[in-house]
């Protein structure tokens, strides 16, 4: 018999072979998607207007990622609340959770498709594009709108799945739309040369192949926890729980993206070179992440059951583990890359300022990964235990109350030019890991009634 992997959650005397086991998969998506988004700057660098495609990108993933943000907070919703009722024991309340996710996950992603393409034009225009650039960040926004619909329901499948144990599907499918959209992107921008429109209409169609196989995994009855067409419903208890789980991890998520709109805009005005600098240094600073993401991600489910199970001794040592290997990952990663700085800034620019603009950002790049390790791992822990108050703090406070009123401060008040952005990122950084180590001493570590739980893990029916 095949072994159940929430098994490796909730059993598995050696902590780093369970996380070895499950980060694995869940890391070679992350960095197939990260490594996607290379491939698209490449290309898109190649292009005779390359710097203002890419700057019109640039300024467009901070809108994308603002509305993406709801999927966010329902997948860290669905991991805490499903995770914790499977660790009681609980699995048909954890099916009715799964397919009332699954439901508001599809009403949105049709609603705020809707949404987004119609205001594009408008907030691209108020963040101060124009010209090519804003041609660029239309086009590329308005056909990512589209993909939204299967977004969301793959974050609802990933976060049901991740839930159980089982990061190895979720990665299989991710993996195939990524190897699409690779192959998309080519062909649409290189031979056809549609543009920017091209690589977004690759990500839309990478997105959409394997949606269907989404909801026959999610209803297929040889499948752990396979969902029936009674579990697809609003249900207002559940919503209600989910939605306290999600609001503060969506709302973090908005309001950094929203943050990092007005950034975005701050960075144009130095010029659209330091705007492409700026998108460059981003898509390699997110493959050095990619392990401590996945690290981050399994350590949610891994903290969600234990709690459930009331194995809290437990979720604190999957914390230490997760902490100590994704610091080290970190520092490994940024040592590994910093010889190899110039060839990649090389590869992805054809433009010498934005190249150099893009070396000096890696620099202090490099320098703060292990720093976003350990926020990282803060966040995991959080949204794990139910406390996603905390990672909305956070995260929050990151960029809001730190790093923007620090760069307005550099841009307006000293003479340091675009440096100040990349100065203003390092201090927050810095600073916001003090915060987290003042929260995570709040963690109780008992599981959570907003995912249905009492203290001693009973089912909570009157919230």
């Amino acid at each position: 018999m095949k072994r159940d992997r929430s098994e490796l959650l909730l059993r598995e005397p050696n902590l780093y072979k369970a996380f070895l086991i499950l980060t694995l998969p869940v890391f070679g998506a992350n960095f197939m998607k990260a490594f996607n988004e290379l491939v698209d700057t490449y290309f898109i660098g190649q292009m005779a207007n390359s710097v203002s495609a890419q700057a019109g990108v640039a300024l467009a993933w901070p809108l994308l990622n603002i509305f993406a943000s709801f999927q966010v907070g329902f997948g860290v919703a669905g991991v805490a609340a499903v995770s914790q009722l499977l660790g009681a024991g609980r699995e048909e309340r954890a099916k009715e959770n799964a397919g009332v996710l699954t439901v508001i996950a599809l009403l949105f992603g049709v609603g705020l498709n809707l949404l987004l393409y119609l205001i594009a034009p408008g907030v691209m225009g108020l963040m101060g594009a124009e010209g090519g650039v804003l041609e660029c960040a239309v086009s590329y926004v308005r056909t990512r709108s589209f993909e939204l619909v299967f977004t969301f329901l793959f974050f609802a499948f990933q976060a049901i799945r991740q839930a159980r144990g089982d990061t190895l599907t979720p990665v299989l499918l991710s993996v195939t739309a990524v190897v699409l959209n690779i192959i998309l992107t080519g062909v649409f921008v290189q031979v056809l040369g549609l543009g920017v429109f091209g690589a977004a209409l690759a990500t839309v169609l990478g997105n959409v192949a394997v949606a269907p196989f989404c909801l026959l995994l999610l209803f297929h009855p040889d499948q752990p926890m396979p969902l029936e067409l009674r579990h697809l419903r609003v249900h207002g208890p559940v919503l209600w729980r989910l939605c306290r789980l999600a609001a503060p991890a969506a709302s973090s998520q908005a309001l950094s993206s929203l943050g990092f709109l007005v950034l975005q805009g701050i960075i144009l005005s130095y010029g659209d070179e330091i705007s492409a600098a700026f998108s460059i240094g981003n898509k390699v600073s997110n493959m050095l992440l990619m392990p401590v993401l996945a690290l981050g991600s399994v350590l949610a489910a891994f903290v969600g059951q234990n709690i459930g199970a009331g194995n809290s001794e437990r979720a604190r040592q999957a914390y230490l583990v997760s902490r100590n290997t994704a610091f080290l990952m970190a520092v490994a990663g940024s040592l590994l890359l910093y010889p190899l700085r110039s060839w990649t800034v090389a590869a992805l620019s054809n433009d010498a300022a934005t190249q150099a603009a893009a070396l000096e950002y890696l620099f202090w790049v490099l320098l703060t990964q292990p720093l976003m390790a350990l926020f990282q791992n803060y966040l995991g822990v959080f949204n794990g235990s139910g406390k996603t108050s905390y990672a909305f703090l956070m995260s929050t406070c990151r960029l809001w109350v730190i790093r923007l009123p620090i760069l307005t401060f550099f841009r307006h008040f000293t003479a340091v030019g675009a440096s100040g952005v990349w100065y203003a990122m390092n201090i927050s950084n810095l600073l916001i890991l003090l915060l987290g180590t003042v929260l995570y001493r709040r963690v109780d570590f008992t599981p959570c009634a907003a995912a249905g739980l009492g203290e001693a893990g009973e089912e909570v029916t009157n919230q």
